[in-house]
C-alpha cells in the first residue's frame, strides 16, 4: 500500500511542478495548483503512515511504565528489525523532485529521531553491562538521521543477506514517472 501512495505522491508532484512551470498554470489557475498541492501533502502523509507505522509501533508508548532490562532489550531488537526492514524497502525508491524528497525525509526524521533518542537515552544505560550491546543496539540516534538523509535516492547503506552495503539496488525503483527496472 505504501508504494501506491509513493507512486501517487511522485506523479502528482510531477504534474503540479509541470503545471506551475508552463502555460498550463494560466489555464488551470492558482486554485487548481493549491488544491493539488494539498493532495500531494495528503498522500505524502498517508505514505509516511503506511511505510513507517511499524517502526513507530516498535517503540514503547511514552505513557507506559518503566521497562525492565529484558523488555528494553526486546524493544531495541524490535525497533532495529522494523527500522532496517522499512529502510531497505524505502531506500530503493527514488523521488526526482529534490524539494519533495527533502520534505519527506525531514518529516520522517522529525517524527522518528526524537522518539528513538528519548528511548535510547532512557534505556541504553540499563543495558551497558551486556557484552552483546553492540549487536543489540546497532543504531544510535545520529545514525538514524544519516540513514534517513539517504532515502529516496535509489541506494541503500544498510546491508542484508542479498545486498552489500552502499550498493545500488537492482530491484524496482520508483521514480516520478512510475516504477521502472534499473
Amino acid at each position: 500500500m505504501c508504494l501506491s501512495y509513493f507512486f501517487i505522491v511522485n506523479n502528482l508532484q510531477f504534474v503540479v511542478v509541470t503545471v506551475r512551470s508552463t502555460r498550463l498554470k494560466s489555464l488551470l489557475g492558482d486554485d487548481w495548483l493549491t488544491k493539488h498541492e494539498a493532495k500531494v501533502r495528503s498522500y505524502a502523509e498517508k505514505y509516511e503512515k503506511a511505510a513507517w507505522t511499524n517502526v513507530f509501533a516498535s517503540l514503547p508508548a511514552k505513557t507506559s511504565a518503566k521497562l525492565s532490562a529484558e523488555e528494553a532489550t526486546t524493544c531495541f531488537k524490535r525497533f532495529h528489525a522494523s527500522f532496517a526492514g522499512a529502510y531497505m524497502k524505502q531506500s530503493s525508491c527514488v523521488i526526482e523532485d529534490a524539494k519533495l524528497r527533502d520534505e519527506l525525509k525531514v518529516s520522517i526524521a522529525r517524527k522518528l529521531v526524537p522518539e528513538y533518542r528519548e528511548f535510547y537515552e532512557k534505556y541504553l544505560p540499563m543495558l551497558r553491562q551486556d557484552r552483546n550491546i553492540e549487536t543489540l543496539v546497532s543504531f544510535k540516534p545520529d545514525n538514524l538521521e544519516n540513514y534517513l538523509s539517504d532515502l529516496f535516492h535509489g541506494t541503500t547503506i544498510i546491508s542484508d543477506s542479498s545486498h552489500s552495503a552502499s550498493s545500488s539496488l537492482s530491484s524496482s525503483s520508483c521514480c516520478s514517472i512510475g516504477c521502472v527496472k534499473n
